[in-house]
């Protein structure tokens, strides 16, 4: 979690640096790979950043090195176009905006996230829509400004459009990668926090209930006259005993377990099994699928530098990676193809285009980008076999577009025609972009694909098995070693406990007064939930004296009405409480779960793994919903709670 964090640190640092040089006024370098304002450099010196204070694993002299020069230098790499058409664009948001919109639609650059975020935040106060449109113009599929957009139309009072929006905002969130990745991550690491906290509280509160009983009948073998204190210390020493022998909280926790299951009513022994059952998920595969989400993209290099050409954050390291890698891994040639065409070097773009066609012959992609090379070039027949070979494997409003231009070129108008409503039919608000540029010349190249990333990270996380140190601090004995080793000593437990069922007296408290019902105790045991005394007082009342008998009931109705009082209390203040109360032990399980995980919200109300330039207002939005729908649930469970004592 700390390396994450640091490279969330570098991403974030190399983000602002780049907003703080596009603002700047004053001429500056240009931007190298995309990624981050850096120096231009004469001579043979790199167009990229000097070397960050902190070091690349892979330039260290343990990491790999290059077999033979890298076919495009990094040295030979231009500057950023993204830089450039800023600075040459008139110094205000909507020209600067036009320029950089057809700049990224024309190359297919993505999201320009740096640009777009100081567009947003430079928007005029009293119009606060107009600047909302221009950044989204430069990064569309950027879930902050979505939000942004949300936002205005609330502002503006338009509530149904505002919640449509929303709706289409979430909608993409799903089918993007990023946020994809966020979810998943966040959504995991949530639910093992509240798995594993939930289950260990519930297990914890049923052994308290069951403590006292359970250390006077274990007193009573080995002295009748054994103090309470004697009696609690020698419990308390065996529940310790898993801690002795190495097995951690995790034999702790099952230690309570047996406490609890034994003393146990049947509705609490079938929870008690659901907790177990939780528990051990979130201890083994929960924990392992939480750990994966959280580091997935470090699983990969390939990725990770790929990720940062896009996102505009490379250096030298994620370069030389993805050099080396290019001749064996399609993501990585179309990382460097995609900053080729964003460096300006666009007959470098076709070399890369060219070896890829060698190699993956039906990529769309490449199909697509290679008939805009031949497009650019004149060549419109050969660029219309290429998009039609494209066209027939991927349904992408880009390369129709791009069809539609080479057909409209050839004077095949109605084809032209036909491809253009396909690709109005795809993503209308696209072409639309494309076709206002009102360039007949026009074609636009395809992003990046990321579903190539997705598949690298599938297969990471698939041939991957983390060694999982928080697990093995929960559990570093047996129970820790897997899922199957710990789900045992609980099943273990369970038999155990059932076959003690009915084997020896247990003892009780009373349900009228509380005092304690013992077999071995007591001449006689009427029942488990009422003491002699209160046996003869209600079961039997003519042979008590009627006086003794009504202070009798008052003294029980004062305790009965005090006891009330001190539930209802600690059903506000105490989650799993009010479903003991009720009799519902599982409501009481789902009470405690909905607790955690109203802390966790509080305590991290925009997601454990924060992406605040990606997501911006929306991950704490997300957040709250769901916070705010478990603070609802359980404040109906502790009113359920309270009606069902009233009626019983």
């Amino acid at each position: 979690m700390v390396h994450r964090l640091l490279l969330a640190a570098r991403a974030g640092a190399l983000v602002l640096f780049l907003s703080a040089r596009l603002a700047s006024t004053e001429p500056a370098p240009a931007l190298a790979t995309g990624a981050s304002d850096a120096s231009e450099t004469s001579g043979n010196e790199a167009a990229f950043p000097a070397e960050p204070m902190w070091l690349d694993p892979w330039l260290t002299d343990g990491g790999p090195t290059l077999a033979e020069p890298a076919s495009i230098p990094i040295a030979a790499m231009g500057t950023d176009q993204v830089v450039l058409a800023w600075r040459n664009a008139p110094a205000t948001p909507h020209a600067r905006s036009a320029a950089l919109r057809r700049l990224r639609l024309e190359y297919g650059l993505g999201d320009l996230r740096a640009p777009a975020q100081i567009v947003l935040n430079a928007a005029d106060p009293d119009d606060p829509g107009t600047g909302t449109a221009l950044a989204r113009a430069l990064a569309p599929d950027m879930p902050a400004l979505g939000w942004a957009h949300v936002q205005d139309l609330w502002r503006a009072r338009a509530f149904g459009e505002a919640a449509r929006a929303l709706g289409e905002v979430v909608v993409a969130m799903g089918r993007d990668l990023e946020s994809q990745l966020w979810l998943l991550g966040n959504g995991l690491l949530f639910a093992w926090i509240v798995a594993l906290a939930a289950t260990s509280a519930f297990i914890v509160m049923l052994a308290l209930k069951a403590f006292s009983h359970a250390a006077h009948d274990l007193g009573d073998p080995l002295s009748s006259g054994m103090p309470s204190f004697a009696r609690a210390a020698l419990l308390a020493g065996l529940m310790m005993a898993p801690l002795a022998l190495g097995e951690g909280l995790a034999g702790l926790a099952l230690a309570c377990f047996a406490v609890a299951f034994v003393y146990g009513t049947g509705r609490e022994r079938s929870a008690l099994v659901l907790a177990a059952i939780t528990f051990v998920v979130a201890l083994h595969p929960l924990a392992r699928w939480a750990s994966l989400a959280a580091t997935v993209t470090e699983l990969d290099p390939v990725v990770q530098s790929a990720w940062a050409v896009t996102r505009g954050t490379a250096d030298r390291a994620d370069l030389e990676r993805l050099e080396a890698a290019a001749g064996d891994d399609v993501a990585a040639a179309h990382a460097l193809a995609y900053l080729a065409r964003r460096v300006g070097e666009l007959d470098a773009a076709g070399r890369r285009l060219e070896a890829m066609a060698e190699s993956h012959p039906a990529d769309p992609v490449v199909l697509a980008n290679r008939g805009n090379v031949e497009m650019r070039a004149g060549r419109t027949e050969a660029a219309i076999r290429l998009y039609e070979r494209a066209a027939a494997q991927l349904d992408s409003p880009a390369l129709l577009f791009d069809l539609s231009q080479a057909y409209s070129s050839a004077l095949r108008m109605d084809e032209s025609e036909l491809a253009l409503v396909r690709a109005q039919g795809i993503a209308d608000a696209e072409v639309a972009a494309l076709s206002s540029l009102s360039d007949p010349k026009l074609v636009s190249d395809l992003g990046y694909p990321v579903t190539l990333l997705r598949d690298l990270l599938r297969d990471a996380v698939l041939a991957r098995s983390p060694a999982l140190a928080l697990t093995r601090q929960l559990a570093p004995g047996r129970m820790g070693e897997g899922w199957q080793m710990a789900g045992a000593a609980f099943g273990v437990v369970v038999l155990i406990g059932l076959m003690t069922t009915g084997r020896f007296e247990r003892s009780s408290a009373c349900s009228r007064c509380g005092r304690r019902v013992c077999g071995r105790c007591d001449e006689n045991v009427w029942s488990d939930e009422l003491c002699e005394d209160c046996h003869h007082l209600f079961k039997n009342p003519e042979a008590t004296d009627p006086r003794l008998r009504m202070a009798r009931l008052q003294v029980l109705a004062r305790r009965e009405a005090w006891q009330s009082r001190l539930v209802d209390l600690g059903s506000v203040l105490v989650p799993g409480v009010a479903g003991l109360a009720a009799r519902r032990p599982d409501v009481a399980l789902f009470s405690i779960a909905l607790c955690v995980w109203i802390v966790a919200w509080l305590r991290w109300p925009a997601g454990l793994l924060v992406d605040s330039t990606w997501l911006g207002g929306l991950a704490p939005f997300v957040t709250s919903v769901l916070g705010t729908l478990a603070l609802a649930t359980h404040a109906a469970i502790v009113v359920g709670s309270f009606l069902a004592r009233r009626n019983r």
